[in-house]
């Protein structure tokens, strides 16, 4: 069966609130084609308050996804969904009356390809003002074997490879500042998107 949860080999150090999952290639190898056959829609990717193009800071082409065709690149967030409750299982201690507000996926998600000595150097937080409140945990997939071409976060001194079918599941707050390892030799390819604060009514028609 395609998408079969698989742990993947690599293990966070205890507390460092970074998961690592796994998906079969097949998997990454869908979403990758759809890339492909979407390149025409891509643009440069583009960082910033005021969204901009420097590629001193991210060189990558981005091809934006709705949600309203995520089921397009399925199985992927079926397995997704899968993760992010092994995740809040683990972290979240039962608070007792509040709980913890209901999740879903954002509304968006990106595919990312960076050419051979491009990448995202930046140091930066998915959580850095308050149009991105809503999000609580990032997620990422793999989509090709990079050596050399990893996430660094620094706060927490981890800095993980680029393996194809890896998911790296982690907080969107400043205390997973994190950048993007540039490889001089191989090219690399991503999904990434957060998971979101959701109202209560999105969550009952989901």
């Amino acid at each position: 069966m395609i998408g079969v949860l698989k742990k993947a080999e690599t293990v966070m150090p205890p507390h460092s609130f970074i998961e690592t999952y796994k998906v079969e290639h097949a998997v990454c190898d869908r979403i990758a084609d759809f890339f492909q056959d979407n390149k025409h829609l891509a643009q440069p990717g583009r960082l910033g308050e005021n969204p901009r193009v420097d590629k001193s800071m991210k060189d990558s082409l981005d091809l934006s996804i709705p949600i309203r065709i995520y089921g397009q690149v399925d199985p992927f967030f079926e397995l997704l969904t899968g993760f992010v409750k092994r995740y809040v299982d683990k972290y979240y201690y039962d608070c007792g009356a509040n709980g913890l507000g209901p999740l879903g996926f954002s509304e968006w998600s990106n595919v990312q390809e960076y050419p051979i000595g491009g990448g995202y150097p930046a140091i930066h937080c998915e959580r850095d003002r308050l149009e991105y409140g809503h999000r609580a945990l990032v997620w990422m997939l793999y989509l090709t074997d990079t050596p050399g071409g990893g996430t660094e976060f620094p706060h927490q001194g981890i800095t993980t490879e680029c393996i194809k079918g890896d998911v790296i599941l982690w907080p969107s707050d400043m205390t997973h500042m994190h950048r993007g390892v540039v490889s001089s030799t191989h090219e690399k390819m991503i999904f990434t998107g957060w998971i979101d604060f959701i109202t209560a009514e999105r969550s009952q028609k989901a």
